[in-house]
């Protein structure tokens, strides 16, 4: 009797424990202390500050750069080297501990110099190498900076409808901020924002206009990969890409599953995107009407609305949108994403089990 009780009541604590635990996951240092509070520069950092301004160059040298500071003067070097008026001008922020000489950085750079395009790499290294939280206090100020120098540009010949701005982790807000700051200054938005995998640590539990958000640009879109770690889970643009699910993107070496967890899933987006630029159709990905359902890939009951991720992303069809991949490179799956897979985002996990003939246990 006695045990059939003790049973009984670790039965309906556990019941009461699953019940409380039914919610999204809080996500990973979610609150940072001093996060709305007014950060400045020093005027020997905003001196340090500066942008690596690159245009395209026919022949086998592909682009040539010049090194401006990043400031309303070094606005006059920029447009100096740039032809603002006839080429769109693409913005890069890179993100934590990264720098504009990473090859990421490089690779996404040369798919935009590939489009013809002017690009500006706004230099994160030393800034963003420091502790995390201070890391993410500083994008405000770095983010405001960067608006003043674009609405320089503006002022300079700049259009804004040829002005687009990318941000991968922490630089996704940077970007943002930047694009506050540049509607302030010159009424108008930038063309286009985009987010690879925007920084959740510090900024998750912000009001929504306080971090990246579709408000920062005419059309903005996120690309989650690691929405419960390093990034954020919430619908953040106009169109929001969950690639897998938006949590952890599968990864096979050969036969072997490879874990990708926090920072790899983190990182992936910047592939995903310099990828989707290669390949401008082949990202495909379904329109579903939750995150909930994205999370799952449970999309496809009903009829499927589509959407592309890079440059052919239409925002005319905003939403929520599922982006299966597979787990190895060139990583698209083409139209195959717009059947449901058997396991969804865990589909690949059928391939882990290889017979010694080569056949694939199901």
């Amino acid at each position: 009797m006695e045990a059939r009780l003790f049973l009984v009541v670790i039965w309906m604590c556990a019941c009461v424990a699953y019940e409380y635990d039914s919610g999204s996951p809080a996500g990973y240092m979610s609150d940072c202390p001093g996060m709305n509070a007014s950060t400045e520069f020093t005027e020997k950092t905003r001196r340090s500050l500066s942008a690596v301004v690159m245009r395209p160059a026919a022949g086998y040298v592909r682009s040539r750069e010049t090194k401006c500071r990043l400031s309303v003067a070094g606005a006059a070097c920029a447009a100096r080297w740039l032809d603002l008026r006839k080429r769109r001008t693409q913005v890069l922020v890179a993100g934590y501990l990264d720098a504009s000489f990473s090859p990421v950085v490089r690779s996404v750079a040369g798919a935009y110099l590939n489009l013809g395009r002017n690009v500006i790499l706004v230099e994160v290294f030393p800034l963003l190498i420091r502790t995390y939280p201070m890391a993410a206090r500083i994008t405000r100020p770095l983010g405001r900076l960067l608006g003043e120098f674009l609405a320089e540009l503006t002022g300079r010949g700049l259009p804004p409808s040829r002005l687009e701005i990318s941000g991968g982790s922490l630089g996704a807000h940077v970007a943002y901020y930047a694009s506050v700051k540049y509607r302030e200054l010159t009424g108008r938005k930038p063309a286009r924002l985009t987010g690879l995998d925007p920084a959740g640590p510090c900024f998750r539990n912000l009001p929504p206009w306080e971090r990246f958000n579709a408000g920062g640009a005419e059309r903005v879109d996120a690309l989650h990969t690691n929405i419960d770690g390093f990034g954020i889970a919430h619908p953040m643009g106009h169109v929001d890409f969950y690639a897998n699910g938006g949590e952890f993107q599968p990864s096979m070496v050969g036969d072997f599953i490879m874990p990708c967890f926090l920072l790899c899933s983190h990182l992936r987006s910047a592939f995903y995107w310099l990828l989707a630029y290669d390949n401008p159709d082949k990202f495909i990905a379904v329109r579903c009407d939750t995150m909930e359902q994205a999370r799952k890939g449970d999309c496809y009951n009903k009829p499927i609305v589509y959407n592309f991720l890079g440059p052919k992303t239409n925002h005319s069809k905003p939403g929520i949108y599922y982006l299966p991949t597979s787990e190895r490179t060139p990583y698209y799956l083409g139209e195959e994403g717009l059947r449901k897979r058997r396991y969804g985002h865990n589909d690949y996990l059928l391939k882990t089990s290889v017979e010694p003939e080569g056949d694939v246990m199901v």
